[in-house]
């Protein structure tokens, strides 16, 4: 489970953040209500729907993005007008629409003046998007299915894994629009009309992407390698450590070790 969740009503509204620590009381309290007779469905169904989350996929705004500092300042009241609050904002509509009451998004869930949180959230990025029930990517630059290879999205090293990790995902266009016609159908799927372009766009051929097949595991380490060649990241060692989850490993993370010392260390832990 994520460290944090953003929690909204059944519009999309009222949005909150709930650490983890908050949804696990809410579990055990749960639990401690149960008798014996429903304690395992009750505690069960409880625990699903704490897992039951939407996650974003998404590239950052140049500035006017809602971080978690921003949230939790509050000498400084949110900016409800800017573009970065309104992608929250959408995604939070878009996620209720589906049934979800809460969400995860990197820029408000992280608190990336933590350096342990930072850490942990690198490392366990890939399961978080394979673990969400549903990931919403938003292409800023898309208008429609016909400019939707030129969008930044498909250019950019953390998104490889949020395209590879989950198995149900939805693409919307910068209107917020969705880009396929079956809203109950991964656009992963082998018979999604949207998997061509969007495996054209990545780099990746359809049985390394589709669902059911999902055969980018089993895909060799110069495959893999050749995903994330042109890929662009902010901070050199992002190449490196955007890799972890795709290839099945971890290693702590280190800002300021150099693009090349943490692509050595990633292959180290590959071999």
């Amino acid at each position: 489970m994520p460290i944090r969740l953003i929690q909204f009503d059944q519009n999309g509204k009222g949005i909150t953040l709930i650490e983890r620590s908050e949804v696990v009381k809410c579990i055990s309290s749960e639990i401690s209500n149960c008798n014996a007779a429903d304690l395992k469905t009750r505690s069960l169904h409880k625990q699903w729907q704490s897992e039951n989350y939407a996650i974003l996929s998404h590239t950052w705004l140049q500035s006017g993005e809602v971080t978690y500092s921003n949230w939790r300042n509050h000498t400084t009241p949110l900016d409800t007008q800017s573009p970065g609050y309104d992608k929250l904002a959408k995604f939070c509509q878009v996620s209720a629409k589906r049934g979800f009451r809460l969400g995860w998004m990197d820029t408000v869930c992280i608190n990336k003046e933590s350096s342990a949180e930072l850490d942990e959230s690198i490392r366990s990025m890939f399961k978080w998007y394979k673990k969400a029930k549903i990931c919403i990517v938003y292409l800023a630059e898309t208008t429609s299915l016909d400019d939707l290879n030129e969008d930044k999205w498909f250019t950019r090293g953390w998104t490889l894994q949020e395209l590879l990790a989950p198995d149900f995902i939805k693409f919307f266009s910068k209107t917020w629009t969705e880009l396929s016609d079956n809203p109950d159908e991964t656009d992963k799927s082998l018979d999604s009309p949207l998997l061509d372009r969007i495996s054209g766009a990545a780099g990746l051929y359809k049985n390394e992407l589709g669902v059911p097949s999902r055969h980018f595991h089993n895909a060799p380490i110069w495959r893999k390698m050749q995903w994330a060649a042109n890929r662009n990241v902010t901070r050199g060692e992002d190449a490196a450590y955007s890799l972890m989850g795709i290839f099945n490993i971890s290693m702590p993370t280190g800002y300021g070790e150099g693009a090349e010392h943490a692509f050595l260390r990633l292959v180290k832990e590959i071999l």
